[in-house]
């Protein structure tokens, strides 16, 4: 599909529509989704079975049940910014701990009873965004936003000014993508969150991020990403 075919399409459907946005995107054995459909308890149920397997029950139990409270949190929260999937590192048997980093895939709608040109709406994304830049993925208009460099700039202001460091952990970052969706009138969201912790490379996971999102097709999830870990 082009991008004019895209335009015209996202153009003509101004009502969003209930099904859930069908796309396919493939980070690879490294990556685990959770649904955030009726199937995300299981789920996340199959990714600690995974994480805690030969960990005795009676040691595994607080841990299994601290790291589920924070699977509900994130997923309620996912939930309520529209999401359709998260993708977090593939689980590691043993109980290692989980690297900081998370997907975000959500659907996102523009208010408004006239749906702007998405050629448009992306061009006025980056030009009000600092670090942000357009493209075409998937034959559709798409953003690229590094909201790091916004927080970096609000941080830099609180210290005093730019250079002024601020002491504290390591700043996550984060990089998303926003896309427009043919015959549609919503986007889709790719959102990711990023920190440096127990080694894992930020700057690595942001080129592999950058490299899946451009691969992206518009097609059912493939099914070894649907929270079947190997």
């Amino acid at each position: 599909m082009t991008v004019d075919e895209c335009t015209k399409a996202s153009m003509e459907s101004v009502t969003p529509e209930r099904d859930p946005i069908t796309y396919r995107l493939a980070p690879g054995q490294d990556w685990y989704r959770i649904r955030l459909n009726e199937h995300a308890e299981t789920d996340v149920k199959a990714f600690l079975d995974v994480m805690f397997d030969g960990v005795p029950v009676e040691a595994a139990e607080q841990a299994r049940v601290l790291i589920g409270v924070q699977f509900a949190a994130q997923i309620a929260a996912a939930r309520s910014k529209r999401g359709i999937d998260i993708l977090v590192p593939a689980p590691k048997p043993g109980g290692a701990a989980m690297p900081g980093a998370a997907v975000l895939v959500a659907e996102v709608v523009i208010p408004g009873s006239v749906v702007p040109d998405p050629t448009e709406v992306v061009t006025r994304v980056a030009r009000n965004a600092i670090g942000a830049r357009t493209g075409v993925i998937a034959g559709c208009p798409a953003v690229r936003i590094d909201h790091s460099m916004a927080d970096a700039d609000a941080r830099a202001n609180i210290g005093g000014g730019k250079g002024t460091d601020v002491d504290g952990p390591p700043t996550p970052k984060r990089i998303e993508y926003v896309i427009a969706v043919p015959n549609d009138s919503r986007w889709l969201s790719i959102d990711l969150s990023v920190q440096a912790v127990n080694g894992f490379d930020v700057e690595q996971t942001i080129a592999k991020f950058d490299q899946t999102v451009a691969g992206l097709s518009w097609s059912a999830p493939e099914p070894e990403l649907a929270s079947r870990p190997e």
